[in-house]
């Protein structure tokens, strides 16, 4: 396939990914020892990126499973085992819709290695970061033709802080595949365009399957490739010298973007018809089949209010970018107030920044493309958490995995042409490590912060005192340490931020119920219900409900909150133990042993169920059999 026309530098770095002085090193006749020494000096930045990840998530080895991770990995392999992980990929290959079955399954090969001792699955996630720095690695060495400024580009990628909300927490292995997979695709892309070998054209659906099926912004890998053709056509002219800046320097270039853009679409457009078909797909797979995590109303109430939001959101994605100092791990209901009218001062001035931002990327086409290319990259990466199709987490810091990439690329391409000058290198190379020092330590500090839940939701709720979910979450923590006080503290305070909480109001009758007050227990989980948990949000409230019942001695109200909570994975096994229980101490022990073995059939590593049933058949009378309050 044709290339574009003109020669230069960094078109010779991004056809063949080695440059003159790399050819020049590398003799057509070497001896063993030079050929072995050659080797080892193409391959020290990528063992570099290794080591460097390593040690700076080393530290987040020892932290617990924390919040998703108990429903997403816990509970899982708890309910079914190792295996229980493939069945999403073997739901989708048999033709049903599956929420991001790539992600899932990765678990199980954690499992094996570590059954549920965390280290295994963090050990996994800072393996995929790793090479997700090695893939950006090979990216920013195609595209700059040189080691010195992809590594840097690979290690402020690997070592941001703001990548611990991916990687530390286990949870954020769907935003660390997709990304390394997304990554893969793109570079097997450039490879395809520097060679023109079909064998790397054929990786990329593949990839592009894997991505998308690790998490939906995947979807973003045909946008990025074709922004990759436009920097091809921004080349210097055909007398092999750079485009030089005219009178007006920082003049947006549009005949020469609008050229690159209309080459790129010339030559490849029917391979951007099939990735747009594709991605089309995607689209309708996500929206009509899994639906997964979107949700049906904007943000603010109007697609308007979320826009006019985003650009604020944006401006704090690209603070933390550049000062990483405060970061969160929550920002959902009222962590970060939407806007609400059009009189928003804040949000008017976040689009004021992004207007000028997007200027001086257009202008950088002509003089830095590749920082250009960085650029248009972090926005083209934000797309599919734009909240265009509302989600329901409006902003999280995991989100920017893969825009990270674009804002490594933007900082490498703006020094780039000083850190090839010998004088200032000798001033920019110290100062760029010294950076990257910084970044990797403000990373192992925030890695402290993922320790446990109470550490986690103590850190948050400093950081974001109006999060009513942070408060929440860390009077569970509370609750599970037996600290009622404290954990009243904050259902309070989260319910003070947001009154239908439904979800504090069953923590809030949690407590009452811990501490004996059933009346108020019942008053609580009623609210709870009432304030709008339903589907298996409202399992919990329903079992503890079922237990309040049970101690006040009004059975068949308590047998049948503990019918509905069955019905509502995956808490129905704790409600079939709590069924069990209850009839067993009504003496009805034949439809209580086959409760108990529903509970383990449904999860095995219920101990409680197993238990219970091995005394039913022992033994006679009620107190030999225990009950829960829901949950083990």
């Amino acid at each position: 396939m044709a290339g574009p026309r003109g020669a230069g530098h960094q078109t010779d770095a991004v056809k063949s990914g080695r440059t003159e002085r790399s050819r020049r090193d590398t003799p057509a006749t070497a001896s063993p020892h030079r050929a072995s020494f050659a080797r080892v000096r193409e391959w020290w930045p990528v063992l570099a990126i290794v080591l460097v990840t390593g040690l700076v998530y080393a530290n987040a080895f020892r932290n617990e499973f924390l919040f998703d991770d108990l429903e997403t990995i816990v509970e899982l392999q708890q309910r079914e085992g190792g295996t229980a992980a493939f069945g999403g990929v073997l739901s989708l290959l048999h033709g049903r819709p599956t929420y991001r079955p790539v992600r899932t399954a990765s678990y199980a090969f954690d499992y094996a290695l570590s059954g549920l001792d965390p280290w295994g699955y963090h050990l996994a996630n800072t393996t995929y970061h790793a090479l997700a720095a090695v893939a950006v690695y090979l990216i920013a060495r195609a595209l700059f033709g040189g080691v010195r400024p992809a590594l840097l580009a690979a290690l402020i990628f690997a070592v941001h802080p703001v990548q611990t909300d991916a990687v530390t927490y286990m949870s954020g292995r769907r935003d660390v595949l997709s990304g390394l997979f997304v990554l893969a695709g793109f570079y097997a892309f450039v490879r395809y365009r520097a060679t023109e070998r079909l064998g790397y054209l054929a990786a990329v659906p593949p990839l592009y399957l894997l991505a998308f099926f690790s998490k939906e912004s995947g979807i973003i890998l045909p946008v990025l490739c074709v922004a990759y053709d436009v920097l091809r056509y921004l080349r210097p002219d055909e007398s092999g010298e750079p485009l030089r800046p005219r009178s007006a320097s920082w003049t947006i270039p549009f005949k020469e973007i609008g050229a690159a853009i209309t080459g790129a679409v010339s030559e490849a457009r029917w391979l951007y018809l099939s990735g747009a078909v594709l991605a089309g797909g995607f689209t309708a797979y996500v929206l009509l089949f899994v639906r997964g995590t979107w949700q049906r109303t904007y943000h603010g109430g109007s697609l308007w209010m979320t826009l006019l939001t985003m650009a604020r959101v944006v401006r704090h994605y690209l603070t933390l970018m550049v000062w990483p100092a405060t970061l969160n791990a929550d920002y959902s209901y009222n962590a970060f107030p939407v806007t609400t009218s059009s009189g928003d001062l804040q949000a008017w001035l976040a689009v004021l920044l992004l207007v000028v931002l997007w200027y001086g990327i257009l202008a950088t086409a002509r003089r830095r493309p590749i920082a250009a290319f960085g650029g248009v990259w972090f926005f083209l990466a934000l797309l599919p958490m734009s909240q265009i199709v509302p989600h329901h987490e409006m902003m999280a810091e995991h989100y920017l995995y893969v825009p990270v990439v674009g804002f490594a690329l933007a900082v490498t391409g703006l020094l780039e042409p000083y850190l090839s000058e010998v004088r200032r290198a000798r001033t920019l190379y110290p100062v760029c490590l010294i950076v990257v020092v910084l970044l990797a330590a403000r990373t192992v500090w925030r890695n402290a912060d993922w320790r446990d839940q109470l550490t986690l939701w103590r850190t948050t709720v400093e950081t974001a005192p109006e999060s009513a979910r942070a408060r929440n979450n860390l009077a569970g923590a509370y609750l599970q340490r037996h600290q009622l006080t404290a954990a009243e503290e904050q259902l309070e305070a989260a319910l003070r931020i947001r009154p239908d909480f439904a979800a504090a109001r069953a923590n809030l009758g949690k407590l009452y119920l811990d501490r004996g007050d059933l009346d108020a227990a019942e008053q609580a989980l009623r609210s709870a219900l009432t304030d709008g948990a339903d589907g298996k949000e409202d399992a919990i409230p329903r079992l503890w409900l079922g237990v309040v019942y049970a101690r006040k001695g009004e059975i068949a109200e308590a047998e049948q909150q503990f019918q509905a909570a069955a019905s509502r994975p995956p808490y129905d096994a704790y409600a079939y133990n709590n069924l069990g229980v209850l009839l067993a101490r009504a003496g009805r022990s034949g439809e209580a042993a086959a409760m108990f073995r529903e509970a383990a059939r449904r999860m095995p590593a219920l101990a409680e169920a197993s238990d219970n049933l091995a005394r039913l058949s022992r033994m006679e009378g009620a107190g030999a059999v225990r009950g829960g309050a829901g949950r083990p």
